[in-house]
Parts: C-alpha cells; sequence; structure tokens
C-alpha cells in the first residue's frame, strides 16, 4: 500500500458490526472522503430535557476514538464567559470518563476519548461510554442550560 493511501478503519467497521449485530439502528455511518486517517464519524442524536443534542462517534486509524456531544452553539459569552467556564471546570473535575469544552465561537461540547489499538478495540466499550454519557446529561442538562443564563 503506497505511503498516501488511505487505510482501511478496522475501529469503524468493527463498530458497525456491533451495531449491526446489536440491532443498533440509530447511528448514520458517514465516513470523511480522502482522508489520511480514514475517518468515519457515526452521528446520532442524544435527547436530553426534550433537546436533540448531536452525537459522532469518531474513528480513524490513530489511537483514538473520540464520542463527541454538542451540547449547544454560542452558549458562552463574553457575558458569562468567566462564570460559565467555571461551572464546566467544575464539571470536569467530577467526571474521569468524559470533559466539557468551550470552543472560541461559544460552542459547548462534551468530550471522551477512548484510546485503543485497532486490533483491541471494543465497540462494547464505546457503548458503555455512551450509555454513562447519556445518563450524565439526562440527569445535569438542566442545569448546565441555567448556568448558561443565570
Amino acid at each position: 500500500m503506497a505511503d498516501n493511501a488511505v487505510r482501511p478503519n478496522l475501529k469503524a467497521d468493527k463498530f458497525d458490526a456491533y451495531l449491526k449485530e446489536n440491532h443498533l439502528n440509530f447511528f448514520f455511518r458517514d465516513p470523511v472522503p480522502n482522508d489520511p486517517n480514514g475517518t468515519v464519524v457515526f452521528k446520532s442524536n442524544i435527547e436530553a430535557e426534550g433537546q436533540k443534542l448531536p452525537v459522532g462517534i469518531i474513528t480513524d486509524n490513530t489511537i483514538y476514538t473520540i464520542i463527541r456531544v454538542q451540547i449547544g452553539t454560542g452558549l458562552v459569552k463574553d457575558s458569562n464567559r468567566e462564570r460559565f467556564n467555571a461551572f464546566l471546570n467544575e464539571l470536569n473535575r467530577g467526571y474521569k470518563v468524559f470533559k466539557y469544552v468551550a470552543a472560541d465561537d461559544g460552542t459547548v461540547y462534551l468530550d471522551s476519548c477512548i484510546p485503543s489499538s485497532n486490533e483491541a478495540f471494543d465497540p462494547q466499550i464505546v457503548r458503555v461510554v455512551l450509555d454513562v454519557i447519556v445518563n450524565h446529561l439526562q440527569e445535569e442538562y438542566k442545569t448546565i442550560m441555567k448556568k448558561v443564563w443565570d
């Protein structure tokens, strides 16, 4: 295989097989065209307080698999930046498996990084972490949004 050729994404194939085997049909497989790391994003939504939050499980040929949930856009503003970032840091200290991140444009994400080789990748671990995230958001989403508007 040429050095610049895209290698098959074995983690994506394993995750796809896991989804099919377990009849989990709520993810859409979206390969990133011409990506040298063979990135494939599995897209779906998580419901929290009646809101649909976009979630992506990002797999590629690196050792990292990322679960990313978009909590909301434009949540962090100049008027609440210091207070809201302090709140996110407080949340981050309480959870080991994921962290909140505020982007420069004010979008807030919840990210979880699951390292593994292609051979050691375990789709069930991804599912367990995603379940932890879903449970967390069902409990905390309302509080997070209140902090945005305080």
